[in-house]
């Protein structure tokens, strides 16, 4: 990473862009001083404040957001402290995990959370994973015949699937090895990533090659997509990953920052505006090519 741009993520007025660029880039532990100063400041600002508020709330999708948040900042769940369990323990027993099209998405921020350890869900982990499809994939989950007969055959869901490549990268990062990791890896690769394998210049989604962030369940952008390939180890230099680059880079500016094209209208946090460069872009893009 230019160090302009290192200087830029790790500025001290966006410290949950710092703390996360501190422990996942620079690989600082919890207990650097470093770290734990930006986490105190994080824990104190309006930012965090208003995630918290977001957990409080009665609506499953309001908490939802805010475990998301949590996780994309670098936090874990003993930072956050008796706030979080009570409300992500309630969120599962009043969801079974199934938030329509956000389950694979709501266990990789709980992984990231710390809560990995869990039975519930480390059980739950297991099942899904092991619904992975002959393909690499995973299917829709709708109960909609119109959509999705179990009658009759259907290719994986590649939203869903993203979703799941997500979810594998944090356990992979955490030091499992998931059965399914190296057909999940390859459902992507032979698609140069993005593309249909009838097709090879039509994306599968076209959401797919902008810079979406932060998440919605079933439209994540390209810098995570292809940060997850990596962790799970896609080198820089195969096809596969040269053909995103050069997707990913249609959105980086002069200067090696990164612009965010596009967000939901009601975001889980504030990550910036859209068609403005992006440090969350940014950094995605950055360890994507680590």
């Amino acid at each position: 990473m230019d160090r302009s741009v290192l200087e830029w993520l790790l500025e001290e007025d966006t410290p949950e862009v710092r703390l996360r660029t501190l422990k996942e880039y620079k690989k600082l532990s919890d207990d650097d001083v470093k770290v734990m100063e930006c986490k105190k400041k994080l824990l104190q600002s309006k930012t965090y404040e208003r995630a918290l508020k977001k957990l409080h709330k009665d609506k499953p999708w309001e908490k939802y957001d805010a475990i998301m948040a949590f996780a994309e900042w670098g936090l874990t769940r003993s930072d956050i402290g008796s706030d979080i369990d009570d409300e992500v323990f309630g969120l599962i027993e009043s969801t079974g995990f199934k938030m329509l099209c956000g389950e694979p998405l709501l266990l990789r921020n709980l992984v990231k959370l710390g809560y990995d350890q869990e039975e519930i869900v480390k059980k739950e982990i297991d099942l899904m994973l092991g619904k992975i499809k002959e393909d690499g994939g995973f299917g829709c989950i709708s109960t909609n015949k119109k959509i999705n007969d179990p009658k009759k055959p259907h290719k994986s869901c590649a939203r869903l699937t993203v979703e799941y490549l997500l979810l594998v990268a944090e356990l992979h990062l955490l030091g499992y090895k998931v059965e399914c990791e190296s057909a999940l890896v390859r459902y992507f690769t032979k698609r140069n990533v993005f593309y249909r394998t009838d097709d090879v210049k039509t994306p599968m989604v076209d959401v797919m090659l902008g810079t979406f962030y932060p998440y919605d369940p079933i439209k994540i952008g390209s810098q995570s997509i292809l940060y997850a390939l990596r962790v799970l180890g896609c080198e820089p230099d195969s096809e596969a990953m040269q053909a995103g680059y050069k997707v990913l880079d249609q959105h980086r500016l002069d200067n090696g920052r990164y612009v965010l094209t596009a967000s939901k209208s009601v975001p889980a946090f504030k990550a910036g505006n859209v068609g403005e460069e992006n440090k969350w872009v940014t950094l995605y893009a950055c360890m994507a090519r680590e």
